[in-house]
């Protein structure tokens, strides 16, 4: 059935068939064949599709098994993410880098990283007891411990202001909370922390029962980059 129809300023012309969804034809139907059993219905389909010359080989073919496992998925390489630091304005703004007196600290509450800090001298100075350290620079490793006391991290020294251009700074002992390029900030036994500056003051280290004299300018550079700094064995300080 042909019908025409017209849209819009256009002409088109469109088939409509009646009966579209019609019975198949008894020939085909008598040829369609089912099975429960999906090998079966596979040998048969194959053997009615492909020529004679081929079908031999079905049987031999179906039995292969084929390992995909071998052939592994080139792995991407995911680029790791970069760590997030806070901006220097941020860390001022959450008051990492303060240190204050309004922060009620008190001087015992120090003392257990002035004994982390005895252990990890014992560590870098290979030492057991502090008394073990060379005496004078005639003994053997004497140039060897002085290096490595300049590189030390002093945060949780007990130090003590023996000489200094400041006469107001001798006498100023205590715990070191913050060891920064140019200074030191200590906690006093009155819980008060202080700023002393390090290229004016020579410091006595206490190491136990063993006291180390050394001059704040050589400490001059951030703990970071002094751990790695090649320092010379022959200087002469300059207070």
């Amino acid at each position: 059935m042909l019908t025409r129809t017209q849209v819009g300023p256009y002409d088109l012309s469109f088939l409509f068939f009646d009966n579209v969804c019609l019975q198949l034809p008894v020939s085909v139907v008598n040829r369609a064949t089912t099975s429960t059993d999906r090998s079966e219905y596979l040998l048969n389909l194959l053997e009615n599709i492909l020529p004679p010359s081929d079908t031999k080989s079905v049987n031999e073919e179906l039995k292969k098994t084929f390992t995909f496992n071998k052939y592994r998925t080139k792995h991407v390489r995911r680029k790791p993410k970069k760590a997030t630091f806070l901006t220097a304005r941020k860390r001022s703004e959450l008051g990492l880098n303060k240190l204050d007196n309004r922060i009620n600290l008190k001087y015992v509450d120090a003392l257990a990283l002035n004994q982390l800090w005895l252990e990890y001298m014992r560590q870098m100075l290979g030492v057991n007891n502090f008394t073990d350290l060379p005496q004078g620079p005639v003994e053997p490793y004497w140039d060897n411990i002085g290096q490595q006391l300049l590189k030390a991290d002093f945060h949780g020294a007990k130090i003590l202001v023996i000489r200094s251009k400041c006469p107001s700074l001798v006498g100023i002992h205590g715990i070191v909370l913050q060891d920064t390029k140019c200074t030191f900030r200590v906690i006093g036994e009155d819980s008060i922390i202080r700023t002393i500056p390090k290229d004016t003051a020579v410091f006595k280290i206490c190491l136990g029962n063993v006291n180390l004299q050394l001059f704040g300018r050589e400490l001059c550079v951030r703990p970071a980059e002094r751990s790695v700094k090649k320092f010379k064995s022959a200087r002469v300080p300059d207070l």
